[in-house]
């Protein structure tokens, strides 16, 4: 085996030199014996034979050197402790180093004291170069008083070498190991040798080299490699620090056994088809790992779609990480179909070990224009003269397939007076909700229209079953979103546009869907009024109920009803139907006539209510082959849900 030999003559060191730069106010001069002044103080310098002090009236510095002597295989340490003038050690000062010969050493250029007042740099001898120079430390010690301070050195070389190097044993199994001894000469307690071990796993993070590095003063130096999955040859090389020698060996490291292979994780667990406008595309991950549980890098893993018509990959197959990982990205198509990857690898012997991701749900993403359900829990709060009455609102957004759009969506609420609170939400599970509360502002009508709306795509009919737009096929065009006032259906050209664009006559496959609304301020404040039927029975007239006569008979009149409507006491309300009473407002019939009882119905109020409600007043007798034994009044109650009553005389039961 070749070899290199470092020969180098010794230097004797003569004498230590003195010199004091001329001139009381020269800051930051250097002596070595004797004084000389710096700034308003005298600076006094002593030698030793490892070292010199440097001491003025404001502070100190002394320069040690941990050896006089420096070689390419035993680097020196020069050491500046800085003091004040009291003896103090000086803490987080700044001390900066220098070598008057750079062809033959270098050192750290600076470095910070610690509480000793220590501050340390390496002496490094530059590979080759032989002589002697001066290092040098200057310290800021006091107001601007700079001290500085030299020693000289030498760089020195002995006999160094690296004979040869084994490894016992040379093939190590799975996370096995060796041990690398490497012969020395030239090593002595005089002149020791820093050997250094490397080699491209242990780089890699794949094996253990430990010591990495180690001085020696006998002929040998050893280190124990320890595997990480390296699996391969592994190639040390050691080195001798300053020199140029340079020992190689190999190692044959087995690889370990695949025992699993595992899903971790996709994310995210939801895409949305392609076009959609929400993420279409998650990472799918799986891990690689040994018999001991530890990661396999660089191992290739396959995936697999079972149907590809759903999904696409982004790649085959990828080589596991470091840390035994391996991921694909996977991409829905048109479909809204789950989706599951496949992930499988080949073992040594032939086989494959295969295993399956989580269910990746796939959802069309966006909102569509007719899959917005809106409800609440009352239309018809008590809150024309009320403030704090509180109606449940519940939006539920789905996509085009009756999906639930992702988590997160989020859904914005304009209200005509009054305040919906808070005037956004989040979906969760599709759904999000907020409160409609009675406050300020109120219309003079009572009449206040909310509206929600979303990010969404126009719903159309999917003709060719392709779950895409396809041109010709019928859409709903949705046009702006804006707040109907006076709930004619149309935008006015003032005052009621909120966002998004005009009517186009193209799908858009990004827009505003939206929904509207109407809630009342209903009245309990005032008495209600009550007005007759129209002629079809259903819609509530204008005429004031008349006070009515019922005449029961044994013989067919043993039951007789009839019907009325009810509105609140807001008039203004009127030219758009009038308004309801508050929901859960009741109302109860009573008369004094003997032998027959009287009943209405819709009671209490439900919250479905915008507009009049209608109620059918039944009478009948208590027996049918009686008559009545005495006639009498019938009055009805209202009784409002904060406790008002009002009464009301609707005729006579006889």
């Amino acid at each position: 085996m070749n070899k290199m030999i470092w020969r180098v003559g010794g230097l004797a060191l003569a004498a230590v030199l003195s010199a004091c730069g001329g001139g009381g106010s020269d800051a930051g001069c250097v002596s070595f014996s004797g004084s000389c002044t710096t700034g308003a103080s005298t600076t006094t310098t002593t030698t030793s034979n490892t070292g010199a002090v440097s001491t003025s009236a404001t502070g100190s510095v002394v320069l040690s050197l941990s050896s006089v002597t420096i070689s390419a295989s035993t680097p020196g340490t020069v050491t500046a402790q800085v003091r004040d003038a009291s003896g103090n050690p000086l803490e987080n000062k700044l001390v900066k180093f220098s070598v008057s010969e750079s062809n033959i050493a270098t050192v750290s250029l600076s470095a910070v004291t610690d509480k000793f007042g220590n501050a340390s740099a390496t002496l490094q001898p530059v590979a080759g170069a032989l002589g002697a120079a001066y290092v040098s430390a200057a310290a800021d010690v006091s107001n601007g008083v700079t001290l500085e301070t030299k020693t000289v050195f030498s760089v020195s070389a002995v006999d160094v070498a690296l004979a040869s190097v084994s490894a016992s044993p040379t093939a190590v199994s799975a996370y096995g190991s060796s041990v690398v001894t490497v012969n020395v000469k030239g090593a002595s307690s005089s002149s020791p040798v820093t050997v250094n071990f490397s080699s491209t796993c242990a780089s890699a993070g794949k094996a253990l080299l430990s010591p990495a590095s180690i001085t020696v003063t006998g002929p040998t130096a050893s280190t124990t490699y320890q595997d990480n999955a390296c699996a391969g040859t592994d190639r040390i090389s050691v080195s001798i620090t300053g020199t140029s020698e340079r020992q190689q060996v190999d190692l044959a490291v087995t690889a370990p056994v695949i025992q699993a292979l595992e899903f971790v994780t996709a994310n995210p667990a939801k895409i949305c088809l392609a076009g959609s406008g929400c993420a279409g595309t998650s990472e799918i991950q799986f891990s690689l790992k040994d018999q001991s549980g530890k990661p396999i890098a660089n191992r290739d893993v396959y995936f697999h779609l079972d149907n590809a018509n759903i999904a696409t990959l982004s790649a085959v197959s990828n080589k596991t990480l470091a840390t035994g990982v391996v991921s694909v990205s996977v991409s829905a198509k048109s479909i809204p179909s789950p989706i599951r990857v496949r992930a499988s690898v080949t073992l040594d012997d032939g086989t494959t070990l295969s295993t399956y991701s989580n269910v990746l749900a796939v959802s069309a993403g966006l909102p569509t224009g007719n899959a917005i359900s809106f409800s609440a829990s009352a239309y018809n709060p008590d809150g024309w003269r009320r403030d704090g009455t509180e109606s449940d609102i519940r939006v539920q957004l789905n996509d085009r397939f009756g999906n639930p759009v992702p988590d997160g969506t989020v859904v914005s609420f304009v209200a005509e007076g009054a305040s919906v609170i808070p005037a956004s939400c989040t979906t969760a599970s599709a759904v999000c909700n907020v409160k409609f509360v009675t406050s300020e502002s109120r219309p003079a009508d009572g009449r206040v229209t909310v509206v929600a709306f979303a990010k969404g795509e126009e719903s159309f009919n999917d003709a060719n079953g392709d779950n895409l737009y396809t041109a010709g096929e019928k859409f709903a065009d949705l046009g702006p979103v804006y707040l109907d006032k006076d709930e004619d259906r149309q935008m006015a050209p003032q005052g009621e546009y909120l966002t998004g664009d005009e009517l186009n006559g193209k799908w858009d496959a990004l827009t505003h869907v939206w929904f509207k609304r109407v809630f009342t301020l209903s009245d309990s404040s005032r008495k209600p009024r009550l007005f007759s039927l129209n002629a079809d029975g259903v819609t509530c007239s204008t005429t004031p109920f008349p006070s009515q006569v019922l005449s029961l008979t044994t013989t067919g009149a043993c039951r007789l009803s009839t019907q009325f409507c009810m509105r609140d006491a807001n008039t203004d309300a009127d030219a758009l139907g009038g308004n309801p009473v508050p929901a859960n407002a009741t109302l109860t019939l009573a008369t004094k006539a003997k032998g027959g009882t009287v009943a209405v119905d819709a009671s209490p109020v439900t919250g479905i209510w915008t507009g009049p409600t209608t109620h059918t007043v039944t009478a009948d007798l208590d027996d049918c082959t009686k008559p009545l034994e005495a006639s009498g009044p019938i009055d009805l109650t209202v009784k409002m849900p904060n406790g008002q009553s009002y009464k009301f005389d609707i005729g006579r039961l006889e």
